[in-house]
């Protein structure tokens, strides 16, 4: 199969029930078991210390992990040690030495300056830290099919260093607080993936990540939806997916090519990357509203009102349609039931198309009213489209 898709599917938990083992709903015996865990920690960090000189050098009562002090009483700390002790299945002794052998790995290949450092240029571009899922999951999004292969994984030691800086980074954004958020949200798009990634250099290069994540990264996956997954792959994984417990089976969603709509159910559009289809671009928008996904029918106009304004307001506007083409129309339809005005569109026979990307502008609305769009799906036969937009109030 496809390298990436087994890096995903590394260091799943695929049996027993670990409902309780959450700090917001934490068991009885679970508790128990915390409670044993936390008290070998002054063992687990003298350990670290005696296998790493780096790790010796760390001040005492300094040692983290993603930020927060595991030696400290915090809600924050036990939420990391849960998370070791999911990962082993309550096996005090196997999380025990887990943490030790993290603590190690952390210290001598500097994670956390790793995490602050800039990439190199070969492995820009590749991957999207785009803000919060509605559960509240750092989005992290990569695209396999614009990689210069040869360059990224000509050097397995800085692969394995960006791919962790790119997960550290995605991991600084969760707040380590009880009930909430506890893993990521990843989005890999397979959309150009080329043989190429089947080299000999990539499958290193992604056994020795996958090693790396699924020994010290434990319980941070989330939710993983595959974007335009080679349709010759999805029938292995549907064999492979019903073997998988349910709990298991859910973090894992398969999209063929364009399913924009699906995708956007899960991931939000002003999440998801220009390039996939979505309104995220950079430099940022500075709109803020969450994005509308409007889905006309073949032949149906379709209006929607993006923002109520209360008096004379400056705005900023974006849409786009993601696949195919669409009419567009952005108009005011002012609060005294005047005329409704046109604030742009598009030109008769020049629909607004897919590659076209994201197009905005700004106006100032004389009064109170609405803005709205208009999408019309006028040249499609049988097919809906996906069309996506914002609003907002300049500040």
């Amino acid at each position: 199969g496809l390298p990436e898709f087994s890096t995903a599917i590394t260091g799943l938990s695929l049996g027993m029930d670990l409902s309780n083992c959450y700090l917001d709903k934490l068991g009885e015996s679970e508790a128990a078991k915390l409670k044993e865990l936390r008290a070998l920690l002054p063992a687990i960090v003298a350990k670290s210390r005696e296998l790493s000189s780096e790790a010796a050098a760390i001040p005492s009562g300094d040692q983290t992990l993603w930020g927060v002090k595991i030696e400290e009483q915090s809600d924050a700390s036990d939420i990391v040690l849960l998370k070791f002790l999911r990962a082993e299945e309550l096996n005090v002794a196997k999380a025990s030495d887990r943490i030790t052998q993290t603590l190690v790995f952390r210290a001598d290949c500097k994670i956390d300056e790793i995490s602050k450092a800039d990439l190199p240029a070969q492995f820009l571009g590749n991957d999207f830290i785009t803000g919060l899922d509605p559960e509240g999951r750092p989005v992290m999004i990569s695209r396999f099919g614009n990689m210069d292969i040869d360059a990224v994984f000509s050097d397995l030691e800085a692969f394995v260093r960006y791919r962790a800086k790119i997960m550290e980074n995605a991991i600084a954004l969760l707040k380590f607080e009880k009930g909430s958020a506890e893993d990521l949200c990843q989005v890999h798009d397979y959309s150009g993936v080329m043989s190429s990634m089947y080299k000999t250099e990539v499958k290193q290069g992604v056994s020795a990540i996958s090693k790396v994540f699924s020994e010290h990264y434990p319980e941070f996956k989330g939710k993983t939806i595959f974007v335009n997954f080679p349709a010759v792959f999805s029938k292995p994984f549907q064999v492979f997916a019903a073997l998988l417990p349910e709990r298991t089976r859910k973090k894992f969603v398969i999209l063929g090519q364009e399913d924009h709509a699906a995708l956007f159910e899960m991931v939000p559009p002003e999440l998801v990357p220009e390039a996939l289809g979505g309104l995220f671009s950079e430099p940022k928008s500075k709109i803020r509203s969450q994005g509308r996904v409007v889905l006309p029918r073949a032949r149906e106009s379709l209006d929607v009102t993006a923002i109520e304004l209360p008096g004379p307001s400056k705005l900023l506007w974006e849409l786009r349609v993601c696949t195919m083409e669409v009419s567009y129309e952005v108009f005011f339809v002012p609060a005294n039931g005047t005329e409704e005005q046109v604030v742009a569109k598009s030109e008769p026979g020049k629909p607004l198309k897919a590659e076209d990307g994201i197009i905005s502008g700004e106006w100032s609305a004389p009064s109170a009213g609405t803005l709205n769009f208009r999408f019309r799906n006028d040249a499609a036969w049988f097919k809906r489209r996906v069309c996506v937009c914002r609003a907002d109030v300049a500040e």
